[in-house]
Protein backbone atom coordinates (compact mmCIF):
# COMPACT_ATOMS: atom_id res chain seq x y z
CA UNK A 1 0.00 0.00 0.00
CA UNK A 2 1.43 3.35 -0.97
CA UNK A 3 0.88 6.55 1.09
CA UNK A 4 0.13 9.68 -0.83
CA UNK A 5 1.77 12.89 0.33
CA UNK A 6 -0.22 16.02 0.14
CA UNK A 7 1.26 18.98 -1.71
CA UNK A 8 0.30 21.28 1.16
CA UNK A 9 2.45 19.31 3.61
CA UNK A 10 5.41 19.56 1.23
CA UNK A 11 4.99 23.33 0.96
CA UNK A 12 4.74 23.75 4.72
CA UNK A 13 7.90 21.67 5.29
CA UNK A 14 9.79 23.60 2.59
CA UNK A 15 8.70 26.98 4.00
CA UNK A 16 9.61 25.95 7.56
CA UNK A 17 13.05 24.80 6.40
CA UNK A 18 13.61 28.03 4.50
CA UNK A 19 12.50 30.10 7.50
CA UNK A 20 14.91 28.25 9.80
CA UNK A 21 17.79 28.80 7.34
CA UNK A 22 17.07 32.53 7.10
CA UNK A 23 16.78 33.01 10.86
CA UNK A 24 19.97 31.07 11.54
CA UNK A 25 21.94 33.18 9.07
CA UNK A 26 23.08 35.88 11.54
CA UNK A 27 25.11 37.93 9.09
CA UNK A 28 22.00 38.89 7.17
CA UNK A 29 20.43 40.48 10.22
CA UNK A 30 23.45 42.33 11.64
CA UNK A 31 24.19 45.90 10.62
CA UNK A 32 27.70 47.29 10.69
CA UNK A 33 28.58 49.81 13.36
CA UNK A 34 31.95 51.07 12.09
CA UNK A 35 33.28 52.86 9.04
CA UNK A 36 36.63 53.41 7.32
CA UNK A 37 38.86 56.15 5.94
CA UNK A 38 40.98 55.32 2.89
CA UNK A 39 43.10 57.72 0.92
CA UNK A 40 46.35 58.83 -0.60
CA UNK A 41 49.00 61.47 0.03
CA UNK A 42 50.95 63.19 -2.78
CA UNK A 43 53.40 66.06 -3.05
CA UNK A 44 52.70 69.24 -5.03
CA UNK A 45 54.01 67.60 -8.25
CA UNK A 46 51.58 64.67 -7.85
CA UNK A 47 54.20 62.08 -6.78
CA UNK A 48 53.08 59.74 -3.97
CA UNK A 49 54.71 60.20 -0.56
CA UNK A 50 55.60 57.04 1.37
CA UNK A 51 56.07 56.97 5.13
CA UNK A 52 53.58 59.70 6.04
CA UNK A 53 52.12 59.22 9.51
CA UNK A 54 48.35 59.60 9.19
CA UNK A 55 46.59 60.18 12.49
CA UNK A 56 42.82 60.55 12.80
CA UNK A 57 41.47 62.17 15.95
CA UNK A 58 37.86 62.40 17.14
CA UNK A 59 36.19 62.60 20.55
CA UNK A 60 35.38 58.90 20.31
CA UNK A 61 38.84 57.56 19.32
CA UNK A 62 42.30 58.14 17.83
CA UNK A 63 43.99 55.89 15.24
CA UNK A 64 47.27 56.01 13.31
CA UNK A 65 48.44 54.53 9.99
CA UNK A 66 51.42 55.00 7.66
CA UNK A 67 51.31 55.46 3.90
CA UNK A 68 52.78 52.71 1.70
CA UNK A 69 55.13 53.13 -1.27
CA UNK A 70 52.20 54.33 -3.41
CA UNK A 71 51.17 56.94 -0.84
CA UNK A 72 48.03 54.97 0.14
CA UNK A 73 46.62 54.38 3.63
CA UNK A 74 43.54 52.71 5.15
CA UNK A 75 42.10 53.10 8.64
CA UNK A 76 39.53 50.40 9.42
CA UNK A 77 36.87 49.97 12.09
CA UNK A 78 36.44 53.63 13.02
CA UNK A 79 33.52 54.68 15.17
CA UNK A 80 31.07 56.91 13.29
CA UNK A 81 32.20 60.44 14.15
CA UNK A 82 33.78 63.59 12.71
CA UNK A 83 37.56 63.24 12.53
CA UNK A 84 40.54 65.54 12.07
CA UNK A 85 43.19 63.98 9.82
CA UNK A 86 46.78 64.96 10.73
CA UNK A 87 49.63 64.26 8.27
CA UNK A 88 53.27 64.26 9.41
CA UNK A 89 56.53 63.40 7.65
CA UNK A 90 60.04 64.79 7.90
CA UNK A 91 60.90 67.07 5.01
CA UNK A 92 57.26 68.14 4.61
CA UNK A 93 55.07 70.65 6.39
CA UNK A 94 52.71 68.98 8.84
CA UNK A 95 49.09 69.61 7.96
CA UNK A 96 45.64 68.97 9.50
CA UNK A 97 42.32 68.48 7.75
CA UNK A 98 39.29 68.79 10.07
CA UNK A 99 35.75 67.69 9.28
CA UNK A 100 36.18 64.19 7.80
CA UNK A 101 32.90 62.44 8.62
CA UNK A 102 32.79 58.65 8.98
CA UNK A 103 29.46 56.84 8.68
CA UNK A 104 28.70 53.22 9.64
CA UNK A 105 29.22 50.70 6.83
CA UNK A 106 30.88 53.27 4.57
CA UNK A 107 34.43 54.10 3.49
CA UNK A 108 35.32 57.77 3.25
CA UNK A 109 37.83 58.24 0.39
CA UNK A 110 40.18 61.22 0.70
CA UNK A 111 43.23 62.60 -1.12
CA UNK A 112 45.74 65.04 0.35
CA UNK A 113 48.71 67.08 -0.86
CA UNK A 114 51.72 67.91 1.31
CA UNK A 115 54.21 70.72 0.66
CA UNK A 116 57.95 70.34 1.22
CA UNK A 117 59.46 72.36 4.06
CA UNK A 118 62.07 75.01 3.47
CA UNK A 119 65.65 73.92 4.06
CA UNK A 120 68.09 76.02 6.05
CA UNK A 121 71.22 76.22 3.95
CA UNK A 122 73.10 78.90 5.91
CA UNK A 123 72.87 81.20 8.90
CA UNK A 124 73.94 84.84 8.79
CA UNK A 125 74.77 86.83 11.89
CA UNK A 126 75.76 90.45 12.16
CA UNK A 127 77.66 92.28 14.82
CA UNK A 128 77.71 96.05 14.66
CA UNK A 129 79.59 98.44 16.95
CA UNK A 130 76.78 100.95 16.84
CA UNK A 131 73.23 100.74 15.70
CA UNK A 132 71.91 103.10 13.08
CA UNK A 133 68.42 102.75 14.46
CA UNK A 134 68.10 103.21 18.20
CA UNK A 135 65.44 101.36 20.16
CA UNK A 136 63.18 103.51 22.25
CA UNK A 137 63.18 106.43 19.81
CA UNK A 138 59.59 107.36 19.14
CA UNK A 139 60.08 108.72 15.66
CA UNK A 140 59.82 107.27 12.19
CA UNK A 141 62.39 109.73 10.85
CA UNK A 142 66.10 109.19 11.51
CA UNK A 143 69.06 111.33 10.64
CA UNK A 144 72.09 109.24 9.71
CA UNK A 145 75.40 110.78 8.68
CA UNK A 146 78.29 109.17 6.80
CA UNK A 147 80.30 108.45 9.94
CA UNK A 148 77.41 106.57 11.52
CA UNK A 149 76.81 104.57 8.36
CA UNK A 150 80.50 103.67 8.09
CA UNK A 151 80.62 102.53 11.70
Amino acid sequence: MRIKRHPIVRCVVALATLLVLILCQETWTLAGVTGNIAGSVHDSSGAPIAGVEVQVVAPSMTRTATTDAGGHFVLLSLAPDTYTVNLTRSGYQSVSFPGVVVFADQTQNVAYTMVKTLKTIARVTSQAGASLVKSGVGSDLYSVNAAQAAA
